[in-house]
């Protein structure tokens, strides 16, 4: 074990529930990390905090009503969709929907709408082809 450089206190690997809050919401989600016994300093690594970001980011697309990575995911296998093709009809780049499944960016409100309108087989992949093209 090493010592914590803020108060010399011991620094011991272990999950924590953390509260995150955003626009009033929120939520305790378990964060993995170094944590300080004595003063409760953390110190997450990269990997720690990309450890918590999905649920981190669908949390928030939750409380901004937006489609969470999962459900995204779902509609465009749904589809028959690869990432790649998702990201061909429905623009953003190619490697947009990996992006957006991974918690990297949010997908745009239009994007959003139209794929529970996809879900709700309120319109099809195939009319979005035929218009932009």
């Amino acid at each position: 074990m090493t010592n914590c450089p803020i108060c010399n206190g011991t620094i011991e690997r272990t999950i924590k529930l953390i509260e995150y809050k955003y626009k009033g919401h929120t939520r305790n989600i378990k964060q993995v990390g170094d944590y300080c016994i004595k003063c409760g300093e953390s110190f997450l690594t990269p990997k720690d905090l990309k450890s918590t970001q999905k649920e981190i980011v669908n949390f928030k697309r939750e409380i901004d009503h937006l489609l969470t990575t999962e459900e995204l995911k779902r509609i465009r296998k749904k589809s028959h969709l690869t990432q790649e093709e998702a990201s061909n009809i429905f623009g953003g780049g190619v490697r947009a929907f990996h992006k957006y499944e991974n918690a990297e960016i949010n997908q745009s409100k239009p994007l959003d709408i139209l794929f529970r309108l996809i879900d709700l087989k309120k319109i099809t992949v195939d009319d979005i082809k035929q218009v932009s093209i």
